[in-house]
């Protein structure tokens, strides 16, 4: 069922001006949204559940890292129910908490804390690092390990792990991403992140890649650097763009960036209430050029380096 709902939703482009314009792919987007949301965590909960489960044998070769916030804590259950059903299982699946913001695991919704039978493991973290918590943990403690961020408030299709790991196999020491934004320029230099080409749809291979590492990411070990570790400098050069970060590491540590081109375009949004989400923060007050235009002058005055060079 959420293959089928996937496929439709990234089956809706906007071929048509005129329809485009009068919302019509809007309407169909935010149809198949809510039937989605209606429909997938009832078929998730009734279905068979020992069937999708992890082996916990030790190893820790592939682990798939995120994390949440009260707000959508109650929902973070269908996140790791679309990990848990992958046709490629990943190791682990990692979950960090903040303590400030969660003080102990009872606190956490009884239909969470039961994945952890089938192979959620559940971390607090001292303070709050924001949505850095996503993969700085599991970067410090499994350096040598691949690992595979996703966001808290999606619908995974099956096979997005298969897929990154079938590309990775090709380009091993990429950065491989299911969804990213195409940089552009502007009289040679980078231009404002309103005109970048949004969610691009192919596939490449390129310096203008950046990836959106919610959407599903695949770091292979030593791809980020040690750098990527200073909590020093992205709380205080981008603290509500960890995408911003991670694409100024990649480049800093020289490691190439993929793009697959996915059969499922687009991944469906959970519907939580009073969601605000950073990506729409930083767009409406154009926070992700300040953000970047502070790590890159960062970057650039401490080492020469152009972390944002295209």
């Amino acid at each position: 069922m959420i293959d089928f709902f996937s496929k439709l939703y990234s089956s809706i482009e906007n071929k048509n001006a005129f329809l485009s314009k009068v919302k019509f792919y809007g309407a169909q987007r935010a149809i198949l949204k809510f039937l989605a949301n209606l429909f997938i965590p009832i078929y998730l909960k009734l279905t068979n559940h020992n069937n999708h489960r992890l082996k916990v044998d030790g190893k820790s070769n592939l682990i798939v890292s995120l994390t949440t916030f009260p707000v959508r804590i109650g929902k973070i259950w269908i996140v790791i129910e679309c990990m848990l059903r992958q046709t490629y299982k990943p190791d682990k699946i990692i979950l960090w908490l903040s303590k400030e913001q969660f003080k102990s695991l009872d606190q956490l919704p009884k239909r969470l804390l039961k994945l952890r039978e089938r192979g959620l493991e559940i971390n607090l973290c001292d303070g709050d690092l924001r949505s850095y918590k996503k993969y700085i943990y599991t970067l410090e403690e499994f350096p040598d390990s691949h690992f595979i961020t996703v966001d808290d408030d999606f619908i995974y299709p099956s096979s997005l792990i298969e897929e990154l790991m079938s590309a990775h196999k090709k380009k091993k020491d990429h950065i491989i991403c299911h969804r990213a934004h195409m940089m552009t320029k502007v009289n040679g230099a980078l231009a404002p992140y309103h005109n970048w080409i949004k969610e691009y749809k192919g596939a490449s291979t390129s310096n203008q890649i950046f990836f959106t590492s919610g959407g599903g990411t695949l770091f292979p070990p030593k791809s980020l650097g040690e750098e990527a570790s200073n909590a020093t400098v992205f709380m205080n050069k981008c603290k509500l763009a960890d995408d911003v970060w991670l694409n100024a590491m990649s480049n800093l540590n020289n490691t190439s960036i993929t793009k697959i081109d996915s059969k499922y375009k687009v991944n469906i949004p959970i519907t939580i209430m009073s969601n605000v989400t950073l990506a729409s923060s930083n767009v409406d007050k154009d926070l992700n050029d300040i953000q970047i235009k502070a790590v890159r002058d960062h970057y650039w005055n401490t080492l020469k380096h152009d972390v944002f060079k295209i």
